[in-house]
């Protein structure tokens, strides 16, 4: 609560995203449990991600929301799995141009960034849109 609901979405998908990129570096087994830390923290996000589109949606229709977002869960479970299997088989194999197992993690950490980045231009979209409704609201008056 100290920080709010916007800036606990940035600062997880970002602690996410720095946890991604540095589990593609780890070349020992401690690295993994010290890389840990900053990637859990990056677990603030998701209860924030959900309060702010609850709030966001009518009483009426939470059922749906809650819905849609484990569908898209769902669907990223199915199709994840898959697409880094194969990231990881491509610079694995022996006929691999460049041998870099950690290459999964830093497409993860990618699109991991580029969400706190659509996240960051979404919510400075929303106080904008907010301003200038204040804005208008007093000009009104």
């Amino acid at each position: 609560p100290k920080i709010g609901n916007e800036k606990s979405i940035i600062y997880g998908l970002v602690l996410y995203t720095l946890g991604m990129f540095l589990f593609a570096i780890a070349t020992e087994s401690w690295m993994m449990f010290a890389f840990l830390i900053p990637y859990c923290l990056g677990g603030i996000s998701g209860p924030a991600l959900q309060s702010v589109i609850t709030e966001n949606v009518p009483a009426n229709e939470q059922g749906e929301i809650q819905g849609t977002l484990t569908s898209l869960m769902s669907v990223t479970s199915i199709i994840g799995p898959p697409l880094m299997s194969n990231v990881f088989y491509n610079f694995t194999n022996k006929n691999a141009a460049v041998h870099f197992p950690g290459a999964p993690f830093v497409l993860g950490g990618i699109l991991m960034l580029f969400s706190a980045i659509i996240a960051f231009y979404s919510f400075k979209k929303q106080r904008l849109i907010a301003t200038s409704n204040t804005n208008t609201d007093l000009d009104n008056q």
